[in-house]
């Protein structure tokens, strides 16, 4: 069961037992909306009759279990096939291969052909790249006419012209994940027929290559949409996408659109740059933005021989900020959980204290700095400590230091201002961790190396003994993957 939170809160047996036997049937013909988790579901849609039930949650399940709850013959389904106007699945596995996409995307075919009369579906919408549903495998699948909203995740672009390509004529309201538009997909041919039933649509993508060619072509197939929300990343060949772009590409060919927010997050290469733009030019484009107040930031990487301007409404409404850089400049972003920084300049400690302040519910952090840090101190006394500020991550549990200077492994592991929690996922680069370690030798006291859970390596010929002994409680991986599953 959940809490109104739909925070995960699996009942005992006793009290589960007492709830299915005699609560339920008291009160099943009066419940509109169930959130159900996987260790309990099948017993409480057992437990009773709910001739009112339309609102179905199902969180934290096996894709296993979802296969025989959906597969046609499942006695439930047969129940509820015309009563659930609004589902939600989301996943659990702990298996990280490239089949799951397969699974996803025959069980998100046959709830769209068992539920005939589904209004609203959210398909694991916190799912990662390799649980995107593949579109290609469903194009023979008869699709329920009745949907208006959706929320699901995809492989690339192609994956989202099928949604639009008219077997969801009816859709009003699309949310879609994107994990990739690539320079091929513009070779493929797509429908081009108009959308004018979209009201609200919402696209996140970590890598765009074209934002003309996949992004405005078919937003402009949207001729009534009143509102968009575009959370991007987009290398650029001619230009960074600033509010000029926004105004002449998108909003004068919605002449109904009435909320436009996005996060936007452009690179152009140095060779295709003429003239390297300010931060005041990127904010003079958004003037007539009047009813949103626009944040942006540039900065040009010399090394890297690249510039990225950073545009995005405020308040951040996104669950990802993507590439901080040294010009962050602060804010609270409450509903952020996944954060990754990036410079060609070193981090300082007075930089990790602002994000900490300005990311409050931070799960998961990823930093890439190959520079030493400036102003690294060296270990103080107690009283000298006392005067510095304390930098807490309460919420972080999942950390990526494999592309760092060992500085900054030396800072969260070893540093007494910074606090981490209990139960900590750690990738670093194993010469990192030996090098801060002092070839795992290292005791100072008090550190944070004994909350680490769990230690996650690319892969290696061999794990010295001594790391086992340092960290004896800690899981040891040696994986490409460093993804935790919710």
């Amino acid at each position: 069961m959940f809490t109104r939170q739909q925070t995960s809160s699996p009942l005992s047996d006793p009290i589960l037992d007492r709830f299915c036997s005699e609560i339920l049937p008291e009160i099943g013909h009066r419940i509109k909306t169930l959130y159900l988790e996987r260790t309990s579901m099948e017993r409480i849609l057992h437990a009773t009759n709910y001739p009112n039930l339309n609102n179905l949650s199902l969180c934290h399940i096996d894709s296993e279990v979802a296969k025989s709850l959906f597969d046609g013959k499942n006695s439930l389904t047969h129940i509820f096939n015309n009563q659930i106007s609004s589902l939600f699945i989301n996943f659990n596995d702990v298996k990280d291969s490239l089949p799951m996409r397969t699974i996803y995307s025959i069980i998100f075919a046959k709830i769209l052909t068992i539920f005939t009369n589904l209004r609203c579906l959210k398909f694991n919408p916190s799912s990662s790249y390799r649980d995107a549903v593949l579109f290609y495998l469903i194009r023979d699948t008869a699709i329920s006419s009745t949907l208006l909203e959706l929320h699901v995740g995809v492989v690339e672009m192609r994956d989202c012209l099928d949604i639009l390509d008219g077997r969801f004529d009816q859709l009003r309201i699309l949310h879609v994940t994107v994990y990739g538009i690539y320079p091929w997909f513009f070779d493929i041919e797509h429908g081009q027929n108009l959308l004018p039933n979209l009201r609200i649509f919402s696209l996140c993508c970590k890598k765009i290559t074209d934002f003309d060619k996949s992004i405005v072509s078919v937003v402009r197939r949207m001729l009534n949409l009143e509102e968009l929300h575009l959370n991007i990343i987009v290398e650029c060949n001619g230009r960074l996408i600033d509010g000029d772009t926004l105004m002449k590409d998108i909003i004068l060919y919605m002449p109904r659109l009435y909320k436009f927010t996005f996060n936007i997050c452009s690179t152009i290469k140095h060779c295709d740059q003429t003239n390297f733009a300010l931060n005041q030019h990127i904010e003079k484009t958004l003037e007539y933005f009047h009813n949103n107040e626009i944040i942006t930031c540039i900065d040009h990487f010399q090394e890297n021989g690249c510039s990225q301007c950073h545009i995005y409404s405020y308040p951040y409404k996104w669950k990802v900020y993507n590439n901080i850089t040294n010009n962050f400049r602060g804010g609270l972003f409450t509903s952020v959980t996944e954060v990754s920084l990036y410079d060609e300049r070193p981090f300082e400690d007075e930089f990790f204290l602002r994000i900490a302040q300005s990311f409050p519910f931070m799960k998961e952090l990823t930093i890439k700095n190959l520079k030493a840090q400036n102003k690294k101190q060296l270990v103080k006394s107690n009283n000298d400590n006392q005067m510095l500020s304390i930098i807490e991550y309460p919420n972080l549990t999942r950390l990526d230091l494999a592309y760092t200077h060992h500085d900054y492994v030396e800072l969260f592991l070893f540093d007494r201002k910074m606090a981490l929690p209990n139960h900590l996922h750690l990738r670093v680069d194993y010469q990192s961790l030996e090098k801060v370690t002092y070839n795992f030798a290292r005791y100072t006291r008090p550190n944070n190396c004994a909350k680490l859970a769990a230690l996650y390596f690319y892969l290696v010929d061999q794990i010295d003994e001594h790391i086992k002994k340092y960290f004896p409680h800690t899981s040891m991986r040696c994986t490409d993957d460093f993804v935790l599953r919710k």
